[in-house]
């Protein structure tokens, strides 16, 4: 089972992404990107705080995505929507199954 002790981030590298992670799971020797957390600019010059689990099958029942006050409050919220998402093991197996690679 996916637990947050298993989440880790990954810096985006790109000219426009300064403080943009990617949340990766890191799950029986693989690695799988989940979500995001980062700043975005609405309407202001100051950046907001953005967090989002990877919306790869529905999730109408759990919150998904929010804002944070900064880096440490968005993972901590995206741990724990996480968590409550991996509650459901059939629904976690599906999520993983659609993230992962498909070999050929």
């Amino acid at each position: 089972m996916a637990n947050e002790s298993n989440l880790y981030l990954r810096k985006v590298i790109h000219p426009q992404a300064k403080d943009n992670y990617r949340v990766v799971l890191k799950q029986d020797g693989t690695e799988v990107e989940i979500g995001s957390i980062g700043t975005t600019f609405h309407r202001t010059t100051m950046p907001t705080w953005r967090w989002g689990i990877d919306t790869v099958i529905p999730m109408r029942e759990l919150e998904s995505e929010g804002s944070g006050l900064d880096l440490k409050d968005c993972m901590k919220k995206f741990k724990a929507a996480w968590l409550r998402f991996c509650e459901d093991p059939a629904r976690l197996d599906e999520f993983l199954a659609a993230k992962r690679p498909r070999h050929r």
